[in-house]
This record gives C-alpha cells, structure tokens and sequence, in this order.
C-alpha cells in the first residue's frame, strides 16, 4: 500500500523544514525502485507558498480539502516568523482533524508552535527549535518540552528539533516503515548520519556566559567565569558571596531556576565547547582549563549537558570549518 505523506506549509515557511522530509521519503522510492510514498505540500489559502528565503512552492492541494483519502503521516513545518502567526480557531480545528485522522502527525522545527496550539500536544513530551524551546515551555506549561532531543517518538506523534532534523525525524519513520537496512541505505545515499551523535544544544550559540538575576549574583558569575580554571565549588562561590551554601542555591533556584552546580557545570562546558572549537589543545589541557581533575570528569558532564563526547564534538565543528 502507498504511504500518503502530507507536510503543511503556512506563509513564510522554511523550505528545508519542507524539502528535507520530502526527500528522505522521495529516496526511499528511488532505491526501492518504485511508488511507496505518495509526497503532498498541504497550503492554507492559495496553492502558492512564499518560503522564508524567497523561494515559491506550489502546493498539490489547500489544507481544508475534504477527499476522503488516507493519509498515512502529516507534519507541520516551521517558519522563523511562526510566532507571530494567528491562527483561527476554525483552522486549528482543521489542522488537528487532519493530524487525528492520519496514521501519525507531528511537527518540524517551529511548526511545534502551531500544532501545539491545536491542544495536541498537551501532556506529552515534544521537542523544538534550541531557540524557542524556553518561550514553547512558558507558553504551554502543559506540554513537556525537551530543548535537546534531535526528535522524539510518543504514540502517533512525531516531533522534530530544528530544520535539518526533519531529515533525521523522516529517517527515523522510513525505518518504521521499511526496516533499518532500507532507512541505512537511504543515510548513506543522502549522504546523513544514520543516528546523529548527541543532542542539538550542541549547535545552540546563544552565548557563552549565562548571567542573570540580581547585580550580586551577577558579580559572582563574573568571578566564577573569570576562575574557571579553579577548583570551584558550591562552598567557595558562597564564601566569596558571603553567603551559606544553602542561601546561595535558593538565590540560584529563584533567579535562574538552577542550583549553583548544576549552573558552574554548564560554564565549564561552555569554556569546553570554546576551547574545543577554537584551539589545538589536548583534551588534558582543556579539562585542566575548565578546573576538571580528569579527562574522565570532562567527558562525564560534556556527556551530561550535549549526549556526545568532547573528541566527537570537536569532530564535527572542525569537519563543519574545513579542517
């Protein structure tokens, strides 16, 4: 039986959110020799689509066309300006009659946003964009949202990270469908990881201090930022703020919604990625750098804070610039 794929495209959409599925499940017939995929651009009002980069897709069909077809998977794709977008109530009911009505639905990137709107999503975990996932989580406190998931599978919903894993999200469904050989052999032909290495807060660039809170907290972060070559702990940022270890992690929780540790491990694997991307030292040094014992502790909580390992990531960034 054709599988019928059906991704919808509102105004503005990111055309790699749209073309990067597509082609997953389009190599899929051209290694299997024949139709096993039938690909559908589902549009809102008029067929045309003015993508984000300026490039115009023509969708087969509207959204409210009502034949009575089935449909197999049915995604919604992101756009950069999707927040901003104001769907109607008759449209939401649209879009989560034809998501309860295929065999699978979900989101690419931002388009979480908008089939969260729908009420779809409520209580089940999702994952998005790195950069919107925190304003996602205040805006819908009913729906848990893991900022460092490449994709994640729950029931018949499908949701993916951000632009280039919808490659991934769509690899993961060919396997479903056709087995690991098939969706291994379409990876290697794409020329894409079969499983990509590690979460995406891997590729988040949002900084590499994280200071917040009130002007004291803030001086303490400066410090600690400033020392990170140093044995730091709990106790000594709370003696140089003058506080109790237990005042400090409350000041911490308020402000930031972090203990002290939990925020000195993420700066440390921020001075990490730094190093690993800009300079030739060992891993020995930058652990040393970053005020770890061992290499072992290092790759512990770069483990903990991007699911890789510090040799892979600096694979990968230098593979990225041309090294």
């Amino acid at each position: 039986m054709i599988k019928r794929v059906q991704i919808l495209a509102i105004p503005g959409v990111q055309l790699l959110d749209v073309s990067g599925p597509l082609d997953v499940f389009a190599e899929v017939n051209q290694q299997l020799g024949r139709k096993v995929y039938q690909l559908e651009v589902l549009a809102l009002e008029a067929l045309k689509i003015v993508t984000s980069s300026g490039i115009c897709l023509l969708a087969e069909r509207l959204l409210d066309d009502n034949r009575d077809e089935s449909v197999d998977t049915f995604l919604v794709a992101g756009a950069p300006d999707i927040a901003q977008f104001s769907p109607s109530q008759s449209l939401l009911e649209v879009i989560r009659q034809r998501a309860l009505n295929s065999h699978r639905y979900g989101s690419v990137c931002t388009g979480a946003l908008l089939l969260a709107a729908t009420g779809l999503l409520d209580g089940h975990r999702v994952t998005t964009h790195w950069s919107v996932a925190e304003d996602f989580a205040r805006r819908y406190p009913q729906i848990q949202v893991d900022a460092d998931a490449i994709y994640i599978a729950e029931g018949p919903l499908r949701t993916a990270a951000g632009v280039t894993s919808g490659l991934d999200l769509a690899l993961m469904m060919v396997e479903e469908d056709f087995g690991r050989d098939v969706a291994m052999l379409v990876a290697a032909r794409l020329v894409m990881f079969f499983k990509r290495p590690g979460g995406q807060m891997q590729f988040s660039r949002s900084g590499r201090t994280s200071l917040s809170g009130r002007s004291a907290l803030q001086d303490l972060q400066r410090w600690v930022i400033a020392n990170l070559t140093q044995p730091l702990s709990v106790q000594s940022m709370a003696e140089h703020m003058g506080v109790s270890p237990r005042h400090l992690s409350r000041l911490f929780t308020q402000e930031m919604g972090l203990t002290p540790g939990e925020w000195l491990e993420q700066e440390r694997i921020n001075q990490a990625r730094f190093l690993l991307e800009s300079s030739e030292l060992s891993p020995k040094q930058i652990a040393d750098r970053c005020g770890y014992s061992s290499i072992d502790i290092l790759r512990r909580a770069f483990h903990r804070q991007l699911k890789t390992s510090p040799a892979q990531y600096r694979k990968y960034y230098h593979h990225q610039a041309g090294g």
